[in-house]
């Protein structure tokens, strides 16, 4: 599935150890905090096309899923819940309710990837065996 991602490596020192090419490097290095088009794998892993003939690939913890415009998450009452990421935290989700009209009722607030995802598990998450039988 493509996705569009941003190259968040916060540590080189593990693809040092890991690459014997020195230009291999330079493709992760010149591509970190740059935004692309991904082909997220079933283990998590991200495939990125730097240019025509190079590529690399990203463990989770080294990229992060962005989405750049406004896209609507749902309706709470007459409101539109909107959001999109945090351009001043890539690890955050910007959040704000509109109008029918698309005007701006409640200003973007941001809110923690991890949060969303914790508090979405709480709710909405399937519980296991045994914290239902326990």
């Amino acid at each position: 599935m493509t996705k569009r991602v941003k190259v968040t490596i916060a540590d080189f020192a593990p693809l040092k150890e890991n690459l014997n090419n020195p230009e291999e490097l330079a493709l992760y290095e010149t591509a970190n905090g740059n935004i692309y088009d991904a082909e997220i794998e079933h283990d998590g892993y991200a495939i990125v096309d730097v240019t025509e003939e190079d590529y690399i690939e990203l463990a989770p913890g080294e990229y992060q899923l962005m989405i750049e415009e406004w896209v609507n998450a749902g309706q709470i009452g007459e409101l539109t819940l909107q959001t999109k990421s945090d351009p001043a935290d890539d690890k955050a989700l910007l959040y704000r309710s509109v109008d029918a009209s698309g005007n701006e009722v409640q200003a973007p607030q941001s809110l923690s990837k991890q949060a969303v995802e914790m508090v979405a598990n709480t709710w909405f998450g399937k519980k296991k065996k045994a914290e239902i039988e326990g």
